[in-house]
């Protein structure tokens, strides 16, 4: 795997976070927002390899909650200069930035 195909699950998460945290959006509706983004994403994995949507859909469901079992860690931060809080060596940990002080993510 070349160097720009590497991920951190950590980072993706945070930058995630961190784009629901600038939205305003309460985690709740956030939370719905990403379940109805891995049905999408199982649907069309199902209709790119010709498969049973139905299929996809139950085992996209599985992987959606079994994420939920993993061990993480974020970090809420003010707004700051940006720089590189990924740590390559701990691939959950998530870092979002607070967009001003009212912050609806509670």
């Amino acid at each position: 795997m070349d160097d720009e195909k590497k991920w951190n699950p950590g980072a993706l998460a945070g930058r995630l976070a961190q784009q629901m945290i600038e939205l305003e959006l309460p985690w709740s509706e956030a939370v719905a927002i990403l379940g109805l983004a891995a049905k999408t994403i199982a649907q069309a994995a199902a209709s790119a390899g010709g498969g049973d949507a139905d299929r996809f859909v139950e085992k996209g469901r599985r992987q959606l909650l079994g994420a939920f079992d993993r061990e993480v860690r974020i970090t809420v931060k003010d707004r700051a200069p940006p720089r590189n809080d990924e740590d390559p060596d701990n691939p959950s940990l998530a870092t979002a930035r607070r967009c001003g002080g009212n912050s609806k993510l509670h």
